[in-house]
């Protein structure tokens, strides 16, 4: 029985000896016939529930794992969630979910350290600002439920990153209470934080009303596109020719006097 014999002691040795004995029934039937075994095997209810991950990745096209290879994937599993101070997620339900997506032990931690961590400080720190724009991501989730939707998803460690990156730059927009015109997205592919975006946006909320001003005063016909330059400058480093322009024709104007400083060209300056 050799091959046989080996699966019959895994069953065992991990507290499944229901599978060795359909393992053994059957052989005493289909001696020298393995598919046959094997059939019999897989259409037992017992393992139909105790592998159940495997008949998910069948679902999604994907092959069986052996027995020993699916038990081995569990256990480094337990270990990663352990690590992680998680073990009350150390279900064989949730085992299946990673199963059945492929989600390598290394792909686990990740996710941890991309968004688990992450979203659970912001729940527990209760930064409402972030956790509403999560909810708006993820809809019909609870504040509680949020980390642990996505560590079970099926979105992978770095796009879970980008996305909480984009929702902490939506949080900024909230806290300064003005909407970027380059979009969240945008700004987080290129490279800004919650932090930087919250600087800048306060800087451009601070400038926007003084160059509406001086381009209405300087004979400009439209200021379409002004918040979008002062968004480039403060949150980019890009020099806008409009507001370089209006800047200069302030200082100009008002040089000598009591004027409108460049800094936000709105708020008056004793001279």
């Amino acid at each position: 029985m050799s091959g046989w014999d080996d699966l019959r002691q895994l069953f065992i040795d991990n507290g499944l000896p229901e599978l060795a004995d359909v393992i053994k029934n059957s052989y005493q039937v289909n001696v020298g016939n393995d598919a046959l075994i094997y059939e019999d095997l897989r259409k037992s209810e017992p393992y139909k529930t105790r592998f159940k991950g495997n008949f998910d990745r069948l679902a999604a096209g994907k092959s069986f794992l052996s027995e020993a290879t699916y038990l081995s994937q569990e256990n480094s599993y337990a270990q990663t969630l352990a690590a992680y101070g998680a073990s009350g997620l150390a279900t064989r339900n949730n085992y299946e979910k990673f199963i059945a997506g492929d989600v390598s032990n290394v792909e686990l931690a990740n996710r941890f350290e991309t968004a688990y961590t992450r979203v659970t400080k912001a729940v527990d720190s209760n930064d409402k600002a972030l956790v509403d724009q999560l909810k708006v991501m993820y809809p019909g989730v609870t504040d509680n439920e949020l980390a642990t939707s996505l560590l079970l998803g099926t979105e992978g460690s770095q796009f879970l990153k980008n996305k909480i990156d984009v929702a902490e730059i939506k949080a900024a927009e909230t806290e300064v209470g003005i909407q970027s015109t380059l979009g969240a997205s945008f700004l987080e592919s290129q490279g800004l934080d919650r932090n930087k975006t919250r600087i800048g946006l306060s800087k451009v909320a601070e400038q926007k009303s003084g160059y509406e001003q001086a381009s209405r005063m300087f004979g400009e016909t439209s200021t379409q596109n002004l918040q979008k330059e002062l968004e480039s400058e403060n949150l980019l480093g890009q020099t806008s020719k409009r507001t370089k322009r209006l800047a200069s024709q302030s200082r100009a104007q008002f040089s000598g006097q009591s004027g409108i400083t460049s800094g936000s060209l709105g708020r008056k300056k004793q001279i």
